[in-house]
């Protein structure tokens, strides 16, 4: 499934909008999905349900680029740099030539032999390490960087370590769900009071 979604693989998403309207039909209030290689789906996911979708923490570049400073770059660290395209930023709603990024990853490291598994035997210290060194690595070639964003499922095990040993913002899908969750939860809240002062 790994090779699939981060390929390219378009077979694979009507499994992604069928799960995007089984949710919707459990009374989900929102979908997030972990995998920033599936903004490829994100529209038609969006298009098959009436609940907000979430597909890719590619989707928070455009409020990262939001909150640095003229000329600030944004650092993009991804399971494989090699098979992250234009065609997935632009499917997440903006393009590389309109935005400062860079991009690394963790092609060719431990862990990303042992994601790419189905049965993985990651650590925290094997992340830590890997993306730790790549966000270092990233940043000595483009200093300009102020802000980090981890496209991949697994990053986020690492977040703290990097935020810590680069002393920037990362950001990954746990922001967007957060966010995601949040906005949902605000507007269930909000009709569930609507609903209750119009039965008084």
């Amino acid at each position: 499934w790994t090779e699939n979604v981060t390929r390219g693989d378009r077979s694979v998403r009507d499994a992604y909008v069928e799960s995007a309207r089984r949710m919707e039909a459990r009374g989900c209030a929102a979908v997030v999905t972990t995998c920033g290689f599936t903004s490829l789906f994100q529209a038609d996911m969006a298009a098959a349900v009436s609940i907000p979708v979430a597909s890719s923490s590619l989707l928070l570049v455009p409020f990262i680029r939001g909150l640095l400073p003229e000329g600030a770059r944004i650092g993009i660290l991804t399971y494989d740099a090699t098979r992250l395209t234009d065609a997935h930023m632009e499917a997440a709603g903006w393009s590389p030539k309109e935005v400062a990024i860079a991009v690394d990853g963790a092609q060719g490291t431990e862990s990303w032999e042992q994601m790419a598994e189905e049965q993985p035997e990651l650590t925290v210290e094997m992340m830590n390490r890997d993306v730790g060194a790549a966000a270092e690595r990233l940043i000595a070639k483009h200093p300009d960087i102020r802000a980090l964003l981890f496209e991949c499922t697994i990053f986020p095990i690492a977040s703290d370590h990097v935020r810590a040993r680069t002393g920037l913002p990362v950001y990954d899908y746990l922001t967007l769900a957060r966010l995601t969750h949040e906005a949902a939860e605000a507007q269930n809240t909000a009709t569930s009071t609507a609903a209750r002062a119009a039965a008084e």
